[in-house]
């Protein structure tokens, strides 16, 4: 295996490990978010689940954010 070769190996394992650590980064947000809401609407007297859908939905544009906004920053710091 050459060097060049090597460091591909290298850059592949390191991307699967930034964007696999991004995916669980996103989950836990969004499972973190939605807790919160169905722990709201476990006090609340209504039968419908809306605070965990409106925590869920919070957490997806939280989450969309952070990955968005770290992309970004990486992108620029390669320039």
């Amino acid at each position: 295996m050459t060097d060049q070769e090597k460091d591909d190996v290298g850059k592949q394992a390191n991307n699967f490990a930034k964007y696999t650590g991004m995916a669980f980064q996103m989950l836990a947000t969004i499972g973190l978010f939605t807790f919160i809401g169905y722990k709201i609407d476990e006090r609340q007297p209504h039968n419908k689940a809306i605070y965990a859908a409106l925590f869920g939905f919070l957490g997806v544009v939280v989450s969309l954010y952070w990955v968005i906004r770290s992309l970004t920053k990486k992108r620029n710091l390669n320039k």
